[in-house]
């Protein structure tokens, strides 16, 4: 098919009109001392909820370039990604510990990549958001990471070094998936979930860790759910995993990997009221060597275990059924 001189150029000045508005979802900020243009993220935030309200935007990324200081707040934009440059890029709280680091409300398919962040990220009022590679630490609330009634999907973050509350904090019908990250070395405990919310901790590449936080590695309460797919909860101040007032607490069939929740300062597990664990009887649990004389402690009323027997440590909880069924 051949095409005329008038019809080639058409296609061309689409094509062109076509990149022209691509490129228009992409901004660049640079937060170095002299630099010219965008030099806040919330300038560029500013400028899309601008554009936002008067046309329906492409997807939008933000290349963030050196260390920011401010407290950034994204509410009702979607489709927004906040990238660190290759040269790399930071955002450090601004309020004196007043105000989340990052806060993302009511915003859909939100994305953090690659920064380090002195202070807190919340996802809240139905929130989705997505964390990679980025290092959350120096938070003065207390939390380094909250989900409260949003989604987060973290891979390969580091929350860590957060001396003044707890590291993850899942809370209000939450759901936080923990991918190959490092959850260590905070003032509180690692991960709290609470309130009917749900955390799950797995793997891709390496393992998620829980680790020398002050607290308990893991603490559910009340109506909570916890999912170990693979991840080691280890040299907490406290329990392992503390499962209170009718949570769950639940390990995956994953062997050959095995999960270690060792070296804990009390039990590894610790069942309170109305709570249950299951334990995958595949050889894939190590629960030993924790600190508190029993490395899994039916303490509460009617607490409750499967396949207790598998995990290797002591205990005194009891099953009148211990031969669970196992995965076929």
């Amino acid at each position: 098919m051949r095409f005329s001189q008038r019809k080639v150029s058409q296609i061309l000045l689409a094509t062109m009109l076509f990149t022209l508005r691509a490129r228009a979802g992409n901004l660049s900020v640079d937060c170095r001392p002299g630099a010219k243009g965008l030099t806040t993220i919330s300038a560029a935030v500013a400028q899309i909820a601008a554009d936002a309200a008067k046309k329906a935007l492409p997807p939008t990324t933000v290349t963030v370039t050196g260390p920011c200081v401010e407290n950034v707040s994204i509410v009702n934009l979607d489709n927004i990604t906040l990238q660190a440059s290759p040269t790399g890029a930071s955002i450090s709280d601004a309020s004196g510990g007043t105000l989340d680091t990052v806060a993302v409300a009511d915003s859909n398919r939100f994305a953090l990549n690659g920064f380090t962040i002195n202070g807190s990220v919340n996802c809240f009022d139905d929130a989705v958001c997505r964390l990679a590679g980025n290092t959350i630490q120096n938070s003065q609330t207390s939390y380094g990471l909250r989900a409260g009634r949003a989604s987060i999907d973290s891979q390969s973050d580091s929350i860590s070094n957060n001396p003044s509350g707890s590291g993850v904090l899942s809370v209000n019908q939450s759901r936080i998936v923990l991918v190959d990250d490092t959850i260590n070395n905070n003032g509180g405990n690692g991960i709290v979930v609470q309130v009917g919310a749900l955390v799950i901790l797995t793997n891709s590449a390496t393992t998620t860790t829980v680790s020398n936080n002050a607290g308990f590695g893991i603490l559910a309460q009340t109506n909570a759910t916890v999912r170990l797919g693979v991840a080691n909860v280890m040299g907490n101040g406290s329990d392992g995993v503390r499962v209170l007032n009718g949570s769950v607490f639940r390990t995956d069939f994953v062997a050959p990997t095995v999960n270690n929740i060792t070296g804990n300062g009390g039990s590894g597990v610790n069942l309170g009221d109305l709570s249950h664990a299951f334990f995958a009887n595949d050889g894939s649990v190590n629960i030993t060597g924790n600190l508190g004389g029993t490395d899994i402690n039916c303490a509460g009323q009617f607490a409750a275990t499967r396949n207790v027997a598998s995990t290797g440590g002591t205990t005194n909880c009891t099953e009148p059924n211990p031969n669970a069924p196992t995965r076929k």
